[in-house]
């Protein structure tokens, strides 16, 4: 199943939404050819897949127009404006939006640990901070964080009506 020129068009914009140019990371996703990835990717998945991943590029694609109340796509806007409708739809309160766009996401975090210069950006510590040894097997007991209900004195239960006091 191939991609049209303006699906193309679509995936490029979404993904330079989530890794722009101009921020901490080493570059932006633009230059790794996210479009060409994504229809290589629907292209040799089977049938299901591949509407799943063509149906949540639509869903990205026109959601400026219930997010932003505007009749444009993804591609027709500013940057500031893509990220904005990437952020809201993943607020959004039905799961499957939110799934798909975290999915979407995922895809290009795939793309982009390909580049090296993203792969050294992950693995090498910053300059002015030591990069610190954490033992592997559990965290011990000086990283663990107690949670309770606020409000309740300890010794109270948890706030569940079975659980022994």
């Amino acid at each position: 199943m191939k991609l049209f020129g303006f699906e193309l068009a679509w995936a490029a914009a979404a993904f330079d939404a989530v890794f722009p140019e101009r921020t901490a990371l080493p570059h932006g996703i633009a230059r790794m050819s996210p479009a060409r990835f994504f229809a290589d990717t629907v292209a040799t998945s089977p049938l299901e897949q591949s509407l799943g991943l063509r149906l949540t590029l639509w869903i990205v694609a026109l959601a400026p127009l219930w997010v932003l109340r505007r009749p444009r796509t993804i591609g027709e806007l500013r940057p500031d404006e893509r990220q904005r409708v990437l952020e809201r739809l993943l607020a959004s309160p039905v799961y499957a939006v939110r799934q798909l766009v975290v999915a979407f996401k995922a895809m290009g975090s795939m793309l982009y640990a390909q580049s090296p210069e993203a792969r050294a950006a992950m693995t090498t510590p910053r300059a002015g901070r030591e990069r610190e040894h954490v033992p592997t097997g559990s965290a011990g007991a000086q990283s663990l964080v107690t949670i309770r209900l606020s409000g309740r004195p300890r010794g109270e239960g948890g706030g569940h009506g079975h659980a022994a006091a």
